[in-house]
C-alpha cells in the first residue's frame, strides 16, 4: 500500500528538485520522491511552486491544504481521475445494494477496536451485529458499544481531577466532553481529507445519515478510530498533560485554552500515522467489499 505523506508546520515552502519535491521547514530541508506516495496532506501555512504542483499532477499525487485544525482549505488533483471515478461508482452501488451490510461491517470494526484499545470482551455485541437485520437495531448496538467505551474511559481517568459521567455535546457539559468533541473533530477532518485523496465521495455514507453540509462518510470512518481518539484523551488526563486550569467555562459550556489545544495537537500528530493506516485499511476493505 502506498503511503500518505503528512506535512505539519507553521510555515513550509515546497518546490521541485529534479524529479522530487523539495521541502523547506524553517531551517530544515528534505526531498520527497513521489513513486510510492498516494497523496500529501499539508497542515498549516504553505507556499508551493507551479513546478511542484505539475510534478505531483504528473505522478497522480493529489495535494490537500488544511488549516492547523484540519479544515480543508484547498485541493489540487491531477488530470487522471479514473481511479477516483471507479471508487465513487462502487461506493454508490454499495449504498443502493448493500448499505446495511457495509454499515454492519463498520460497526463490527468499531467494536473490535474498542476491544483492542480498552482490553474489553464484547463478543455478545459482535454476535448481535452479525444477526441484526435493520438499521435501528444496528444503531442501538453501536450505542451500547459506545457506552461500554465511555465506561472504560471513566475507569481510565479515575483518581484524576476530572469527572466524566456521560457523553454530551452541543454544548459539552464538562471538560472531558470538551476534549472529546475537539479530538473527534480532528479525526473527522483527517478522515475527510483521506476520503478526498482516495477519490471517494464524502457524502455517500452507510451508517450515518446525510445532514446539510455534513460529510457523513467521514463520520462513518471516524467510528473506527473513535476508540483510539477516546483512549488518547484518557491518556492525556491520566498523565496530567491536561489540567483544570486548561479550560474556561462560559455559562454551561467548557472551552479549551490554547495551551490545551497545542498539547492535544502534538499528541494527535504522534498518532497520526497509525490513524491514517486504520482509515486507509477501512477504505480499501469497503472498496473491495464483496
Amino acid at each position: 500500500m502506498k503511503r500518505t505523506v503528512v506535512i505539519m508546520s507553521d510555515y513550509v515552502d515546497i518546490g521541485k528538485e529534479a524529479d522530487r519535491l523539495k521541502i523547506l521547514l524553517k531551517d530544515k530541508k528534505s526531498t520527497l520522491p513521489l513513486t510510492n506516495v498516494d497523496g500529501i496532506l499539508i497542515y498549516g501555512k504553505a507556499t508551493i511552486s507551479s513546478d511542484a504542483i505539475s510534478l505531483c499532477a504528473k505522478n497522480c499525487v493529489p495535494l490537500i491544504f488544511l488549516s492547523k485544525m484540519g479544515n480543508i482549505k484547498a485541493l489540487v488533483v491531477g488530470p487522471d481521475l479514473s481511479s477516483g471515478r471507479n471508487r465513487r461508482l462502487k461506493q454508490a452501488a454499495l449504498y443502493f445494494k448493500k448499505r446495511l451490510e457495509v454499515a454492519k461491517y463498520i460497526v463490527k470494526k468499531k467494536i473490535l477496536e474498542i476491544e483492542y484499545v480498552f482490553d474489553l470482551e464484547l463478543e455478545n455485541l459482535k454476535r448481535a451485529t452479525d444477526a441484526v437485520s435493520d438499521f435501528s437495531r444496528l444503531l442501538g448496538i453501536e450505542g451500547v458499544a459506545s457506552r461500554q467505551m465511555y465506561t472504560a474511559l471513566n475507569e481510565l481517568i479515575a483518581g484524576s481531577d476530572f469527572v466524566f459521567i456521560e457523553r454530551s455535546y452541543n454544548p459539552p457539559k464538562d471538560e472531558v466532553n470538551a476534549v472529546l468533541s475537539y479530538v473527534y473533530t480532528l479525526g473527522y477532518n483527517l478522515a475527510l481529507g483521506l476520503i478526498t485523496l482516495q477519490g471517494f465521495d464524502p457524502y455517500i455514507s452507510f451508517l450515518h445519515a446525510k445532514r446539510g453540509e455534513h460529510a457523513s462518510f467521514a463520520s462513518d470512518l471516524v467510528e473506527v478510530i473513535r476508540p483510539h481518539l477516546t483512549y488518547l484523551v484518557g491518556e492525556l488526563i491520566k498523565e496530567k498533560k491536561l489540567l483544570k486550569t486548561h479550560f474556561d467555562k462560559e455559562k454551561e459550556t467548557f472551552y479549551l485554552k490554547k495551551t490545551a489545544l497545542n498539547t492535544i495537537l502534538e499528541r494527535i500528530a504522534s498518532e497520526r500515522d497509525n490513524l491514517i493506516a486504520l482509515l486507509k485499511e477501512l477504505l480499501l476493505e469497503i472498496e473491495n467489499f464483496p
